[in-house]
């Protein structure tokens, strides 16, 4: 695996609390081991499922520095950096960098609307005065941040900025990944984040997936992906399909909490919390999530 570019499977990795929301710096450093140790091949701390808005700059850059120094250059750590402010994003970017990251992932900014031009200035502002060879990925989640890099946009990036390496793209939708490869001049580094699309990405020239649930059911995902690499494009449709299945019962359940609470039932984390306004899910909703595990076990062979 190149250490320079975030490709396979990437987690997108949560961060373990306490009971009253504070963060678990001790099981940051479990979390992280125990993914180093899981066979996947990239980790993305401090992004959606890390709550990363939720948490201070001071938080986030304690963070970083536990994935950075647990890896140890074993498994590639890009941070993300993306964040409410353009002076807090650009002071995570340098972090990163002085850090000894291997890369980061700068995310739109959310809630206030921008149009193109604002988006470069944006993006310009926290790339600009990172090193030439620090490889940055683009992060878009325009369900969640409302804005959304379009293809014109990405192109006009990676023109501007060599190190800009590709994108990450947090919506079901693999046109828009073939438009993003039309739109560049240099063909850029496309990663899906959609489970149930990591093959199909994977076959139309993407380079992996960024997956939240991929630190849970580890075992399927490097699966599927050496799978692929391997050239068993029926074994890696077989195990995708798994995937696809478990991914449509997690639906209905909200997506963070379920996987803390599905990492505890693994044994990884110790608590479940998250912090506010994300609730505590319910009896029935841990049940469900107790019976998916209990099935993944039986299916994968596993102690659980």
């Amino acid at each position: 695996m190149d250490n320079k570019r975030m490709q396979g499977v990437v987690i997108a990795a949560i961060t373990p609390m306490n009971q009253d929301g504070s963060i678990d710096y001790k099981g940051v450093e479990d979390f992280a081991e125990y993914l180093v140790q899981s066979g996947v091949n990239c980790l993305y701390p401090n992004g959606t499922n890390g709550e990363s808005l939720l948490l201070t700059k001071e938080e986030r850059e304690k963070i970083a520095e536990i994935f950075v120094k647990v890896s140890n250059g074993r498994v590639p750590v890009f941070i993300q950096c993306g964040a409410m402010t353009t002076e807090e994003a650009a002071s995570h970017a340098q972090h990163a960098v002085k850090i000894g990251a291997d890369g980061i992932g700068v995310m739109t900014p959310a809630f206030f609307t921008m149009d193109e031009e604002g988006l470069f200035r944006y993006f310009s502002a926290v790339v600009a005065p990172l090193p030439e060879d620090f490889p940055v990925y683009i992060y878009n989640i325009p369900g969640c941040t409302g804005n959304d890099v379009s293809p014109a946009l990405l192109a006009r990036l990676l023109k501007a900025f060599p190190n800009i390496k590709g994108i990450k793209f947090s919506k079901p939708d693999l046109m828009r990944l073939e438009d993003y490869m039309l739109a560049c001049d240099r063909r850029p580094d496309l990663l899906i984040g959609c489970d149930s699309l990591f093959v199909p990405c994977l076959t139309i020239g993407g380079v992996g997936e960024v997956s939240g649930p991929g630190a849970l059911f580890c075992e399927r995902f490097t699966r599927m992906y050496k799978q692929y690499c391997e050239g068993d494009l029926e074994g890696a449709m077989a195990t995708q399909k798994q995937i696809v299945d478990t991914d449509r019962k997690l639906a209905a359940i909200p997506g963070i909490p379920a996987l803390k609470t599905l990492l505890k039932l693994r044994g990884v984390i110790q608590c479940d919390a998250c912090r506010a306004p994300l609730r505590p899910l319910t009896d029935d909703e841990v049940q469900k999530l107790t019976d998916i595990w209990e099935e993944y076990c039986k299916e994968e062979k596993i102690n659980g």
